[in-house]
């Protein structure tokens, strides 16, 4: 896994309400996060990646899994080089 792979479960593991155990196969809707603390993760994966979500993609339901959230990250910073 990527170094951006794994502070991304880092971030999504620290914004979930209960603690438990997240993966890249994790199923965002499934893990104990509310739209806000979504948000929040999103916030700080923006300035860890130093990359910029397009605001239909601040929405929770356009995610499946944390996998998926990694992948556009990296693709988003593959963008900008």
């Amino acid at each position: 896994m990527t170094d951006i792979g794994e502070k991304i479960i880092r971030i999504v593991r620290e914004a979930c309400a209960l603690e438990e155990a997240v993966t890249e196969d994790s199923r965002l809707k499934e893990l104990s996060l509310d739209s806000l603390s979504f948000i929040s993760a999103l916030v700080q994966i923006e300035d860890e990646a130093e990359i910029e979500f397009e605001i239909e993609e601040l929405n929770m339901d356009g995610w499946e899994t944390v996998g998926d959230l990694i992948k556009a990250v990296e693709e988003k910073g593959r963008g900008k080089q």
